[in-house]
């Protein structure tokens, strides 16, 4: 299922088009978790981001675990 057809089927009738930014995220939060799931694992191909790309993400996140810590935590907010 696309993506936008994906997030009008599931939002309340008040809102018909998704376009904005704000509208998507909206939208987004009225899915229920499993279809969140699922749109977070076909996001990248629906913003064309090629999947060695996504790979590398992946792989580099365990190198900033070091700022994950109370100390730093005032800067989460930034």
């Amino acid at each position: 299922m696309p993506f936008f057809r994906l997030l009008i089927g599931k939002i309340p009738a008040k809102i018909t088009r998704v376009s904005t930014v704000q509208e998507i995220s909206q939208a987004i939060e009225h899915l229920d978790v499993r279809d969140q799931m699922r749109l977070l694992h076909d996001l990248p191909a629906h913003l064309k981001i090629q999947p060695d790309d996504v790979a590398w993400l992946k792989v580099a996140e365990p190198a900033f675990e070091f700022w994950n810590n109370p100390e730093d935590a005032i800067y989460d907010e930034l």
